[in-house]
């Protein structure tokens, strides 16, 4: 499963030609596909979700070292393909990844992976953070991994690497060239892994969420209009919630922190409590 024409001859017997709008390219390099499994550190008794499987080049790794393997799939044929080589070893969802139960699918201790279709990686990733997997080793097109990564200040910060500061600490696996799939995509790709962080001392993912969102929606605008545009907060309600945690209103989104970020979401939610 890992050699361009294993992969091409087995798509031809199914009828299946690699679609650009499902982001449909398969990874076929031996030592890629181990560095991601490696990056997992499978036990046993872990159970990990696998987004995109495509042919099962990663899931046949996946099934040897853990007992629970679930796995989302888009593409009809090769949900049925899956189901049928793998048999009873492997739970497949048919369905896009953006309307799957994560959380349900994860459990409380669940592992993720998955070579995310480019064209939804954004979406995605917010997903996955959310649905806050102990460990999520994903592949991605090098510009995502980078805006995951951005600090403060930087020209690719942006709502996705604050949301990613919040949920996990991130670190990169590998650089995967666009040789080393089939099709060959455009773009260079970034294997990188998401652990988990503890947030319990900072402000609830869905108050922090929207914040952040509404300074990167605007983020031309000073962080009092950008409040009052994305969240429809009233001018002087945002305007003091941002005084109260020490921002000055006239900064923008891109500049703030995320410990900014989050005494600016518990400072609205006091506000809207009162």
């Amino acid at each position: 499963m890992t050699s361009p024409s294993v992969v091409r001859g087995i798509l031809d017997e199914l009828g299946v030609r690699p679609q650009k709008r499902l982001g449909q390219h398969f990874l076929v390099d031996f030592h890629a596909r181990e560095r991601i499994v490696d990056a997992l550190d499978l036990q046993p008794d872990d159970r990990v979700v696998e987004i995109g499987p495509g042919l099962g080049a990663l899931t046949q790794r996946l099934v040897e070292l853990c007992g629970d393997v679930r796995a989302i799939e888009i593409d009809r044929a090769l949900a049925s393909f899956l189901r049928e080589h793998f048999k009873g070893r492997l739970q497949v969802y048919e369905g896009d990844a953006l309307e799957a139960d994560l959380p349900d699918m994860l459990g409380p201790a669940g592992k993720l992976v998955g070579n995310l279709p480019y064209y939804i990686s954004t979406a995605l990733v917010v997903r996955i953070l959310e649905a806050a997997p102990t460990v999520a080793v994903l592949m991605l097109q090098s510009e995502v991994a980078e805006r995951l990564s951005a600090g403060p200040g930087t020209p690719q910060r942006g709502a996705l690497s604050v949301l990613r500061e919040y949920a996990a600490e991130i670190d990169t696996v590998a650089r995967v060239g666009a040789g080393l799939f089939y099709p060959p995509p455009q773009v260079g790709s970034r294997v990188i892994r998401l652990r988990a962080r503890k947030a319990a001392t900072l402000s609830s993912w869905p108050q922090i969420r929207p914040v952040v969102q509404a300074a990167f929606g605007y983020r031309r605008k000073m962080m009092e209009r950008a409040l009052e545009e994305g969240l429809g907060t009233r001018r002087e309600v945002g305007r003091r919630a941002l005084v109260e945690a020490g921002i000055d209103p006239a900064r923008r989104g891109e500049t703030l922190s995320l410990a900014e970020f989050d005494r600016l979401a518990a400072a609205l939610g006091a506000l809207q409590e009162r």
